[in-house]
């Protein structure tokens, strides 16, 4: 049996080096009976909120990076890396023509595959805008979308993608979002350790669109397009502690410095060796930058996908998204090209005095609306500090979050002197520390048990 990964390792497949079960759930593979920690993966996991350089926080499991093989024999596992066929496609001269008429021809092949209504997450960015504007048949679309702000239907998306329906004429409807916090075991069965639990707004969001829905329909999903559009730009990797830029994490994440566990760093250093002349490539340093962050990401497609969905993206594409990555830097700088676009079929909205709320507040929304069990200090011993443990728990404490109703914290940054008294940066602590207290429950009950 032989499992392949594509170009950005898009759905990734876990597999165990002990036990040579293979799956694309970690929960299947991880062996909860004998399970330990890899103390260089954990702290990776740590501060990146995410698995990375293939290594999950757990000893024996791994992930398939991109363009790699599995193969499964009787002999056990063997991995096979090939070439990364995005190098040869880099670095050409790249026509906004070329790529509209990519995306347009690839966009409406897919509806004409497909029946009954199209599903468009739509925030009133510019990737969701591009898609309902090349999606040929209006009729199709179902547009959705959630707001960020404290009054949500006031916020920045909510605002933007009304007008863009009005515009074009589509279906709309603004999701409420609020419970998402519930759904925390519902998260940890679909992505158990491999990640943060920082993404389940999107199964209540998903869970709602169901609601209004027929069972099955396509959905158009703007997966990381603002990335190939010239909206993200990575800083330069010089030295293995460089790769951080790459994680793009926005700040969601626990910190090494809590860890029990001293590591190497082995792992960062292959890596960096393996890459570092590609990485002097700036389009190369976004692509890297989405691989190592699609083992979160996924779940864009995944989460429908799991509930039914038939969730599909242009910007998967290794052509669309390379032809994006070439075109001239000064079009790519404020993503100009798209703007110019918008401007010629009345959608550049940043042009309109729109009144919107751009804070966003959803996460704190969450906290005050769904009780938070506090994390075990006595469980997580074995990996973090118990006062990293007991300072997460004092700050998500829902009675003192109730007393700061309306008030939003920005993310702070954890200085070497000790944890800042941020409740933000507890929340995502929390969430990501979450999903490692989950397996050590599980390991302790079966021993219990």
């Amino acid at each position: 049996m032989t499992l392949q990964s594509d170009w950005l390792g898009s759905d990734p497949i876990f597999y165990n080096t002990c036990t040579g079960k293979i799956s694309r759930n970690i929960n299947e593979v991880i062996d909860i009976q004998n399970l330990e920690f890899h103390p260089e993966g954990l702290n990776n996991y740590l501060d990146y909120g995410y698995s990375v350089f293939g290594q999950t926080p757990v000893k024996g499991v791994q992930y398939l990076l991109p363009n790699s093989s599995l193969q499964y024999e009787k002999g056990g596992l063997t991995v096979v890396r090939q070439e990364d066929p995005a190098v040869g496609l880099l670095n050409k001269e790249g026509r906004e023509e070329d790529v509209l008429a990519a995306l347009h021809k690839s966009i409406n092949e897919w509806a004409a595959s497909s029946e009954g209504d199209i599903i468009i997450p739509t925030s009133g960015g510019f990737d969701s805008r591009l898609l309902n504007l090349l999606l040929d048949d209006k009729s199709r679309i179902r547009a959705f979308t959630y707001g960020i702000s404290s009054n949500q239907s006031e916020s920045e998306e909510v605002v933007k993608a009304k007008r863009i329906a009005g515009i074009l004429g589509i279906r709309w409807e603004q999701i409420v979002l609020g419970e998402f916090h519930k759904y925390l075991d519902y998260w940890d069965e679909q992505y158990g350790a491999s990640t943060h639990a920082h993404g389940m707004y999107h199964i209540e969001f998903y869970n709602q669109i169901l609601q209004r829905t027929a069972p099955n329909r396509p959905l158009l999903s703007g997966i990381i397009g603002d990335a190939w559009s010239g909206n993200v730009g990575i800083r330069a990797i010089q030295k293995p502690d460089d790769l951080q830029y790459l994680g793009y994490s926005h700040g969601v994440s626990a910190t090494s410095e809590a860890s029990v566990l001293k590591s190497g760093s082995e792992l960062k250093e292959a890596y960096f060796e393996e890459k570092r002349q590609l990485l002097q490539d700036n389009s190369y340093r976004v692509i890297e930058a989405m691989r190592f962050k699609l083992v979160l990401l996924s779940y864009l497609i995944r989460i429908p996908d799991s509930m039914g969905f038939k969730a599909w993206s242009p910007f998967l594409d290794i052509s669309i998204a390379t032809q994006m990555l070439n075109l001239p830097s000064h079009r790519k700088q404020d993503r100009q090209w798209q703007r110019d676009l918008f401007r010629k079929h009345g959608l550049n909205l940043e042009d309109l005095n729109l009144s919107f709320s751009t804070r966003n507040t959803l996460d704190y929304q969450g906290m005050q609306k769904v009780q938070f069990s506090p994390l075990s200090e006595d469980l997580l011993k074995e990996v973090v500090k118990p006062a990293y443990v007991a300072w997460i728990n004092k700050r998500i404490d829902n009675g003192l979050l109730n007393k700061l109703k309306n008030t939003f914290y920005a993310i702070p940054k954890i200085g070497a002197l000790g944890f800042s008294n941020d409740i933000m940066a507890a929340y995502y602590g929390y969430v990501t520390l979450k999903p490692i207290e989950n397996l050590i429950k599980k390991r302790e009950s079966l021993i219990d048990g």
